[in-house]
Formats: structure tokens, sequence, C-alpha cells
């Protein structure tokens, strides 16, 4: 309250509503489980909650959302595997010039094919999508998002139920997480690919703070994490 006067009981209000649709029945209620996506424009009383996550980042792919998805995740690069050491290839034809960027292809394509095979509909990078395994994504149906943060990858195998895998391997069912919808919206003049839970499994609740300026959203930022500790305080009790 001494930090947003006069909005007090607006952040009040969201800031319960996403606590509890994420408090788990047993275990202790996590701070870490709800996230703040800041975005400029609009007003204060714009903002929302947002059960899953969001991201302010735009998909790498022509795919831009997926219903019922089936999500891989990847900390490597989607691309052609690098060798440990350096090697030199001699090419004396064009034929071998050309077999050998066909032989890469083929195996890149083998990969993702695998990949599609699992029933995966979402693949979410740690790293960067080479334009030839965007090209393959795009001709196999699959969404690609890229996530530089390795805190975040984390955080959205939390919330989807994946679990990251360390090289380009096709998935099992275990492996795989699941989200209701993924898509891209646009909020304001940013883009955000929002990863929804519709069911009570949601365990990330995401704040979207919509505000003028930075410094003021940074403002806010700082009073829902009052909020939600103080709303940890409270429920450490049962009563």
């Amino acid at each position: 309250m001494s930090k947003q006067y006069g909005n007090e009981d607006f952040l009040a209000t969201l800031i319960t509503k996403a606590c509890i649709s994420i408090l788990p029945e047993e275990t202790t209620f996590n701070v870490d489980n709800i996230r703040v996506c800041k975005i400029l424009g609009s007003g204060l009383f714009r903002s929302e909650v947002l059960s899953g996550m969001v991201f302010k980042r735009f998909v790498e792919g022509d795919i831009t959302s997926q219903k019922q998805a089936k999500i891989a995740i990847y900390s490597c690069p989607v691309d052609i595997i690098q060798t440990e050491t350096k090697g030199t290839v001699l090419i004396k034809t064009a034929d071998e010039l050309m077999n050998f960027t066909r032989g890469e292809e083929n195996l890149l394509e083998e990969q993702l094919k695998v990949i599609a095979n699992s029933g995966a509909t979402v693949v979410v990078s740690g790293g960067k999508f080479s334009h030839m395994a965007l090209h393959f994504l795009n001709k196999f149906g699959i969404m690609a998002v890229r996530i530089t943060s390795k805190f975040d990858l984390r955080r959205l195998s939390k919330a989807v139920n994946a679990t990251v895998l360390p090289r380009l391997t096709a998935p099992t069912k275990e492996e795989l997480g699941y989200c209701d919808t993924v898509l891209t919206e646009e909020l304001g003049d940013t883009f955000v690919v929002a990863f929804r839970n519709e069911g009570a499994d949601g365990r990330i609740a995401t704040i979207v703070v919509r505000g003028s300026t930075d410094g003021y959203m940074d403002d806010i930022e700082r009073s829902i994490d009052d909020g939600v500790n103080n709303f940890k305080g409270l429920t450490r009790d049962g009563r």
C-alpha cells in the first residue's frame, strides 16, 4: 500500500487470484510460481492474471498457435550436431559438394521427423534454430519457440510437466509436456507467446502488468512481490 497508494485494492485482487489459482494442497506455496510479465502501454487497470506462462518474444517459425499442444523441451540448439573436433573435408567435384550438403539435410530431417512422429507439436529450445531446422519444422507443422533463459526453461518444464532434454532425440511419452493452448498474442505493440493451461492443474500463474513507463511497472512488480510473499506467510499455517 505504501508503494501503490490508491491501487492497493486492484493489486490485492490480482495477487490473490494468481496465488489461489496455483495453491497446492499438500506442499508449501512457492513464490517462484508467480511470474510477472511487464508489457509497456495502456494503464495499470488493464493488467490481468493468466494461468500458465507468458514470454515476451515471437515464435521462430511460421506456425503461431497450437491447441492441445504436446511440448518437447531441449536445452541444446536445434541444428546439425557439431562434432567435437575440427575436421577438414576435401571436395573435388561438384557432385561431392551436392552430396555433402544433402547428407546433412537428410540427417537433420530424419531427427526432426522422429520428433514429429513422437507426437510433439511444439518444440521449445534454449539454443538457436538453424534456417534448415525451421524449414523442416514448418514442413512437419511444428511450432518453434526459443527461450534464452535457462531459469525460464526449467520453470516452463515444471509448468507443462515436461523433461528438458540435453540433445536432439525423440522424447518419450513421459518426457513430453502438455498445454491446452500455445499461442502468440499482441499486447500493445509487444508480441508475446503464451502457454496456457485452463484446467486446475496449472502450476504457474503469470500476472501481466501494463503501464506507461518501465520505472512505474518496476514499482508495481516490487509491490506484487511483497504481496506474494505476504500470501506465502499467511498460508504457512493451515488455519
